[in-house]
């Protein structure tokens, strides 16, 4: 029987609790669509979930409709996406650097932490009912005569938790790649000098460093190039998050102890300016970037042929991270209250940069898999294409609202939230991260997934269910429907309809993918996972291939 290392455990561990969010997510947003399609339909769930509610005053569907509209982002993507990236990214940097975790105690924080935070700031909505979404526009969240305080306290305070966390995470992947071996070493200056190509901008101007890192061309893998690149754009997300959420956090003990603080005080323009700069690093760092060194990674490893352009890419990759850093105001296209030079020049000018990166990104993963011909359409690379398909269409509607005069008619929409966001979340990156799950655990386990049909049923379900619950959000966004309203007069029923027929056949397809993986693992290794490591060790092992 062969046993599984220590790192390997607690991959399994991330991405068992990841795919438990992600089915946490996805019944809230199940939910969600029912009451579009009928005010009344959860109305005995409601009645019997406020008797473990605290407070005398019975919520009104609206305000567990808006609570549950604000957690439900959090879940899909910091508890969801973020904790299978730990757990993916801990085992993968240590093995292709040859290195080991530099802080493994760290491994372990951020999984409990991660868990803590999410779940808090689950439980501001579902008990707190904290409703002011997570787009957090100012002063909705301190405006405390509609925003409950005691929400907003708790939901900052899990919120603050997950940031902290996630700069935990990067720290120790930094201090993991930056670490000394045998061939040197980066301080982490150095390092963010030739992450931004400051080194070869000096050489082009005829200024060249000899001391400079060539963070492109030493020989590091173009996955851990795109990892430490897409790590920048993630530590600016929760260093942004986290002060918002503190300036949000001392509003609300302020007013707690009776000493309001005047919401006037700061500058909402700028507010939202600065919290959408630092928001959509999420988009940047993880979706794209993230994705990207995924892509460039599976590819190689599942064709058996070297990347295509491999020393380009690494460049491309340093361009990426240069656009990210002007693009937020494509999120502030329709408010009218942004200088028109703006957004013009972040809002569309800028973004559509982030299109060439990512088309150029595409085409080589393509090109290595056509230069590799016969290839073996084995379930990871069938979902990688899938998770191509899925940032090709979420792109294109992305790039229709990147348009000034578009923008206007979408942005406030049901258009942008399927079209775009659920697209680019449920057949981009979770096709993505299904396809990492798919390579890991043969990796791990030595076990080859159980049911092979399996895998082609829940790809092409996840596929065909994502992509009509987003069309069918699309269309009614099309035709007015608005993303942070709950409709009672049945105007957008048939698309609601729609949707939720969709999400039906994507959660059959994940059902289906637990029950193969569960198979394939066996029931009581899985639920191992969750015993203390002491016992942790002694359960789990995995049959050596025959």
């Amino acid at each position: 029987m062969a046993k599984l290392g220590w790192m390997e455990k607690w991959t399994l561990r991330f991405a068992v609790v990841a795919l438990l969010f992600l089915a946490l997510s996805g019944f809230e947003g199940m939910l969600m669509r029912s009451q579009q399609y009928d005010i009344d339909s959860l109305h005995g769930m409601e009645t019997l979930l406020n008797t473990i509610r605290p407070g005398e005053v019975e919520p009104t569907t609206a305000e567990l409709y808006y609570a549950m509209l604000t957690a439900h982002p959090i879940v899909g993507i910091y508890g969801f996406v973020y904790m299978a990236i730990f757990g993916a990214f801990y085992f993968l940097v240590p093995f292709l650097i040859k290195k080991p975790v530099k802080h493994p105690k760290l491994v372990i924080a951020n999984f409990w932490l991660q868990i803590i935070g999410v779940m808090t700031c689950w439980a501001a909505g579902f008990f707190g009912l904290f409703n002011a979404m997570y787009t957090l526009y100012w002063p909705l969240p301190v405006a405390f005569d509609r925003v409950p305080l005691l929400g907003s306290i708790f939901f900052m305070l899990g919120a603050a938790a997950i940031m902290v966390n996630i700069l935990l995470f990067s720290f120790n992947i930094f201090k993991t790649v930056l670490s000394k071996d045998n061939s040197g070493s980066y301080t982490l200056g150095q390092f963010l000098r030739a992450a931004f190509g400051i080194p070869r901008l000096m050489k082009l101007f005829g200024k060249e460093d000899k001391n400079a890192v060539n963070l492109d061309y030493n020989g590091m893998p173009v996955f851990i190039v795109a990892v430490a690149r897409g790590s920048i754009d993630t530590v600016i997300n929760a260093i942004v998050l986290l002060t918002a959420g503190v300036l949000i956090l001392v509003y609300g003990l302020f007013a707690l102890f009776g000493n309001p603080l005047n919401p006037l005080a700061v500058d909402a323009l700028l507010f939202k300016n600065v919290y959408w700069w630092g928001l959509d690093m999420v988009a940047d760092g993880n979706a794209l970037i993230y994705t990207a060194g995924v892509w460039y990674l599976l590819v190689p490893l599942l064709t058996g042929r070297p990347l295509f352009g491999a020393n380009v890419v690494k460049t491309v990759i340093m361009v990426d991270l240069l656009v990210s850093m002007g693009v937020w105001s494509h999120h502030l296209l329709g408010d009218t209250s942004q200088p028109m030079w703006m957004k013009i020049l972040s809002g569309q000018l800028i973004t559509w940069g982030e299109y060439f990166t990512m088309g150029l990104t595409i085409f080589v993963s393509l090109m290595t898999i056509w230069k590799a011909r016969p290839v073996k359409m084995s379930a990871p690379l069938k979902f990688v294409l899938g998770s191509m398909f899925g940032f090709v269409m979420g792109g294109i509607a992305g790039l229709i609202q990147a348009n000034v005069g578009l923008n206007m008619i979408f942005h406030n929409t049901q258009w942008v939230v399927a079209l775009h966001a659920h697209t680019f979340l449920l057949t981009g990156v979770g096709t993505m991260l299904f396809a990492v799950i798919y390579t890991l655990v043969p990796m791990l386990t030595n076990l080859e997934f159980k049911y092979k049909k399996l895998v082609d049923w829940h790809l092409w379900l996840w596929l065909i269910g994502s992509v009509s619950m987003a069309y069918a959000m699309g269309w009614a966004g099309s035709k007015g429907m608005l993303r942070r309203t709950l409709y009672t007069g049945g105007e957008f029923t048939p698309f609601t309809l729609a949707a939720i027929i969709g999400g039906t056949i994507l959660s059959i397809g994940f059902v289906i993918f637990l029950i193969n993986l569960v198979s394939t693992l066996g029931l009581k290794n899985v639920f191992s996972l969750i015993l203390p490591e002491k016992r942790l060790s002694k359960t789990i092992s995995v049959p050596e291939k025959e």
